[in-house]
């Protein structure tokens, strides 16, 4: 059992990796930079919808 687990014990870099697994690959990437993109807008949109409740109730 680790004592962090979510520290990743003997972590493999992308040149370790064959080229079929998963993160070896463009698209593992490409979805990797959608996800973060995604999470910037809502954050975002979380504080316009808040202006707008504010200017409404103001």
């Amino acid at each position: 059992m680790y004592t962090f687990p979510l520290v990743e014990r003997d972590r493999q870099t992308n040149s370790d990796l064959p080229p079929w697994h998963r993160k070896a690959q463009k698209a593992y990437r490409v979805n990797r930079f959608i996800i973060v993109l995604q999470i910037v807008a809502s954050l975002v949109m979380c504080g316009v919808i808040l202006v707008g409740v504010e200017r409404v109730l103001h």
